[in-house]
């Protein structure tokens, strides 16, 4: 099943985040049992200050989840209800002042509501925060506070968040509370990492603009000749790109890891898609439309040059793959492939000197348009000089410096 993340927009959006939470706070959990509301929606004074977000998830069209972000723009916050942080924000307004010469900017996270059903999906509360980092970075927050249920406090601990003091209870909420806080810094740095090595100007530019997308293997994100409007970079998993013969016959140009960014013509482009993408495994994309990233450009016009640089990469990336596929052997397209399942392979913290690639040697066989039998053989030589190691369900790879390069290969095709 589909999921989508975004911040609420439309009317009927937003409608969607008060039913939510009303659904989770009041019926599901019996919290605010004292106040009746005919309307069955929770809404406050804070959802229509300047500086607000609402997240919403949606399971296809079902809104299943959501969660507020705020930066304080002179009338407090909404944690601020529930546990008073004036100490906490005097000692970080002086340090902060004290160190950099500007003053502090708190924001807040908080109104995190899930439907029931949807309550172990994990990774859709992690897409929602890290929507709120990367909105809350957007802002130039520095601060980020939270009054949140003690029940969930490990979960904001894992994403950074630290205790200000003792859980209490709240008699209207019927509740223990726990405030927390965290830097804005360390929530971006924990919602992006390692992607803002390869994609910082990408991410940066557009951090609040940013939908994400929630895959389950074999879901389809586009279809060729479908219309175009949106660009994606993997956060995770894998995604294949490949075309449709006229005979039926699937011919893969690509498989795409974390940090990949494809689909970006569409950005800057209104015909149809070239090719179409689907999901390998469980994934999470990062999302951008047309109409946000021609809006950002226009705020700043002075960046459009770095985004074209991008787009020439990919470009001739592109190109790149043209040439294996209509001239390259078996070898070459293996080790193109192989390159491709390297760059998105994901470290393993057990053994943090290698990576892994869950993919199955028929998938890559599938996937660079080759004989099975020759994907096995390939890797067992790979594996016979301690390159790789594999197995039906996945590639490890160990240290690749000694293999033959894709690149190098190609070189010697046209000399």
């Amino acid at each position: 099943m589909t999921v989508r993340v975004k911040v609420a927009s439309s009317a009927k959006e937003l409608e969607d985040v008060f039913w939510v939470r009303h659904e989770v706070y009041a019926t599901e959990e019996g919290y605010f049992q004292g106040a009746k509301d005919d309307k069955q929606m929770i809404v406050d004074e804070f959802d229509a200050l300047p500086m607000v977000a609402n997240i919403i998830a949606y399971c296809n069209d079902e809104p299943v989840a959501t969660l507020r972000i705020n930066l304080d723009s002179g009338q407090g916050l909404p944690p601020e209800e529930y546990y008073d942080f004036s100490a906490y924000r005097q000692r970080i307004a002086r340090e902060w002042f004290s160190e950099h010469g500007t003053q502090a900017r708190f924001g807040s996270a908080g109104m995190l509501a899930i439907r029931k059903p949807w309550r172990h999906r994990r990774d859709v509360i992690r897409a929602m925060f890290k929507m709120g980092a990367g909105i809350g970075h957007a802002w130039e927050g520095t601060h980020i506070i939270a009054s949140i249920n003690a029940k969930t406090a490990e979960m904001y601990k894992r994403i950074g968040f630290e205790a200000l003091g003792e859980q209490q209870w709240v008699v209207e909420i019927g509740e223990y509370i726990l405030p927390m806080a965290s830097t804005f810094r360390a929530f971006y740095y924990w919602a992006f990492g390692d992607l803002l090595e390869n994609n910082s100007t990408f991410l940066n530019l557009f951090s609040s603009r940013f939908q994400r997308l929630l895959l389950g293997p074999d879901d389809i994100i586009f279809r060729e000749n479908e219309q175009a409007t949106e660009a994606y970079v993997i956060d995770s998993g894998l995604v294949r790109i490949f075309r449709t013969g006229s005979g039926g016959n699937v011919l893969t140009l690509g498989t795409l890891g974390r940090g990949e960014l494809f689909g970006e013509l569409s950005l800057i482009d209104t015909k149809p898609r070239s090719a179409s993408a689907a999901s390998i495994s469980n994934s999470e994309l990062i999302v951008l439309d047309r109409e946000d990233f021609i809006s950002e450009l226009q705020k700043n016009p002075a960046r459009t040059h770095e985004i074209l640089q991008i787009f020439a990469e990919r470009l001739r990336r592109a190109d790149e793959l043209a040439v294996v596929l209509a001239n390259g052997s078996p070898v070459i397209k293996m080790e193109y492939a192989l390159n491709d399942l390297r760059r998105s392979a994901i470290t393993d913290g057990k053994r943090p000197s290698t990576s892994i690639a869950r993919i199955s040697p028929l998938e890559v066989a599938r996937n660079a348009g080759i004989d099975e039998a020759d994907v096995r053989e390939f890797l067992n030589r790979l594996m016979q000089q301690g390159v790789i190691e594999y197995n039906e369900h996945q590639i490890r790879f160990m240290d690749m410096s000694d293999a033959p390069s894709a690149s190098d290969e190609l070189a010697e095709h046209h000399s």
